[in-house]
């Protein structure tokens, strides 16, 4: 009885609270305020301040809970000194405005177009351009970031710029739809256990996600392209990658997706394409990785020894120079999974019982690839005649004992990805198969045995 006593006088606490809000506006004639900074003093928790169109040059703090709105998107242009935006009260929300002219970490510090160090905040439809880092959240959980715009320094080296969504000591937190260039992590969770990073488009940036010491976080649904690495994973555990498209992250240090000392995370139906290196496997143990599809990356998987009891069925792996690298041996790495095995475009074998599976295995190391593992700088030499020697020489000799297999692989892809290859059937292949019908048709309106001389 206490306890509802307790929650009912609440309840009607905040309905006292709502009842009592009021609307501020600022800027523009009949305004109640010329700028925002006044309009925050004068509020009270619970009211709301509408911002109108213009540019307000000022630094702001937001130390009660109130709701910031902009009409129009006013730029809110800082000093360039520190955060133009900080939020220490639980419960606001910041939306509508343009970010201009934080500081840019001149004294060491996390100067950001917004620094949220309170719980339960909303950051959304906001565009900030050209800051040192973009929304920075401190010792916080259970913020919403989301459908806001960031763009950072891209004319300086990454070591020089901020992160575009920096989560420091903040479990709990969502960022999502967000679209994020030219900083130097596009979304960084530290110590940031049980996030979620939803619908995002990262580019232009040193790695497009870093999850470094954040167990159980969710990575789903975004775009990380045309950076170094597209989602660098490290020290966590428990990680959910899923429904990603992870393209055209190249240079010499090049990946598509790392799991550094990273276990126990599941890593599913995930497009990952034209990448340098498209999955980078080290000191990662017990991971699982299903109904993804690499193609046409340089490397599709680098595999460390370090790297053990990882599992991959379903998985589709289509026109990669090298399918697989092995950096020492295979360390107990199982190539299927409850029976399935994965689908290779480099596979010569046939199904002859018609049950989708090959009916030889398939040896995923070449000859090269072997080389490679032990002397990187061979890489140079992938496409040249001497490494179609050494694979022709190679098979010629027979497969080695300890070369990784898929003991069931694939021979038909994914049904949705059938029809796509089937718009895109070379001309030359076309006419092969109707040609053989042909021929097939007038053998059989002759009674004769086409394969009879």
């Amino acid at each position: 009885m206490t306890r509802r006593i307790a929650l009912c006088a609440v309840v009607l606490g905040l309905v006292a609270a709502r009842a009592d809000a009021r609307t501020w506006t600022v800027g523009g004639d009949g305004a109640d305020f010329p700028l925002i900074a006044p309009a925050i003093a004068a509020a009270s928790a619970g009211d709301v301040i509408r911002v109108r169109g213009g540019v307000y040059r000022e630094d702001l703090v937001i130390d009660k809970q109130l709701a910031i709105i902009g009409e129009g998107h006013p730029t809110l242009f800082g000093t360039g000194l520190g955060s133009v935006v900080t939020i220490t009260a639980p419960g606001c929300e910041l939306s509508g405005f343009t970010i201009e002219g934080s500081g840019m970490g001149e004294t060491n510090e996390m100067d950001a177009a917004v620094q949220v160090r309170s719980n339960g905040n909303r950051i959304v439809d906001n565009r900030m351009r050209r800051v040192f880092y973009g929304v920075v959240v401190a010792d916080a959980r259970r913020n919403e970031i989301a459908d806001n715009e960031i763009q950072g320094l891209r004319d300086r080296g990454f070591g020089q710029r901020g992160d575009g969504i920096y989560l420091y000591r903040a479990p709990e937190n969502s960022v999502a739809r967000n679209r994020i260039s030219g900083e130097r992590d596009g979304i960084y969770f530290q110590y940031a256990p049980r996030g979620r990073a939803v619908d995002n488009v990262v580019s232009d940036s040193r790695y497009g996600l870093h999850d470094m010491f954040s167990d159980d976080a969710v990575i789903a649904r975004n775009r990380f392209g045309d950076s170094v690495v597209g989602a660098n994973i490290m020290d966590s555990r428990r990680i959910l990658v899923e429904r990603n498209r992870i393209a055209r992250n190249r240079g010499v240090p090049g990946i598509g997706l790392t799991l550094k000392d990273c276990d126990d995370s599941i890593v599913r139906d995930n497009e990952i394409v034209e990448n340098a290196r498209g999955l980078f496997l080290d000191g990662s143990s017990s991971n699982r990785f299903s109904d993804n599809t690499f193609r046409a990356n340089d490397t599709a998987v680098t595999l460390f020894s370090s790297a053990e009891r990882n599992a991959f069925g379903g998985n589709q792996f289509v026109d990669n120079w090298s399918d697989l690298v092995l950096s020492g041996r295979d360390s107990g790495t199982r190539w299927t999974i409850d029976g399935r095995g994965n689908y290779w475009s480099r596979y010569r074998g046939f199904d002859f019982d018609g049950d989708g599976i090959g009916d030889t295995p398939h040896p995923l190391v070449g000859a090269f690839e072997r080389l490679e593992g032990t002397t990187p700088a061979a890489r140079i030499f992938l496409q040249s005649p001497a490494a179609a020697g050494l694979e022709l020489a190679a098979r010629m000799g027979g497969r080695a004992a300890d070369d990784a297999t898929d003991d069931r692989p694939l021979v038909r892809r994914a049904a949705r990805r059938d029809a796509a290859a089937a718009r895109t059937l070379h001309p030359f292949a076309a006419a092969s198969i109707f040609a053989g019908l042909a021929v097939l048709a007038v053998a059989m309106i002759r009674g004769t045995d086409p394969c009879s001389r």
